[in-house]
């Protein structure tokens, strides 16, 4: 499978470094942790944070995960996306990208990702 991606504010992926995991509000209330394929990010950035600041992008290696990932369509469209059943453990978090706002404040994928 390829690398999972997630979109988060700053300071919960700066909390989950320091206490080895990283778990969101969408775990407890679905079940499941919304990630993308990196193709996906744009897409998911404009529809789920357009106008926030604070966000930082990581990747997650899903052969580091320890819990079941399915890649699904739980909202009734058509396009698939990878959804993490459990904690993602911080070993499996393959690096966090903080330059995710081009000049005018828009979020953007990183350099490195282009």
């Amino acid at each position: 499978m390829e690398m999972l991606y997630r979109i988060a504010p700053a300071a919960d992926v700066q909390m989950a470094a320091a206490q080895g995991w990283f778990e969101s509000a969408d775990l407890a209330e679905e079940g499941f942790i919304h990630c993308s394929f990196l193709h996906q990010v744009m897409g998911v950035s404009r529809r789920h944070y357009a106008g926030q600041q604070g966000l930082v992008l990581f990747r997650i290696d899903p052969a580091a995960m320890d819990c079941e990932i399915r890649v699904e369509n739980t909202s009734g469209g058509t396009e698939l996306y990878p959804h993490i059943y459990g904690r993602v453990p911080w070993a499996a978090v393959k690096q966090v990208y903080k330059d995710t706002y081009d000049q005018a404040g828009v979020f953007q994928l990183p350099l490195a990702l282009k």
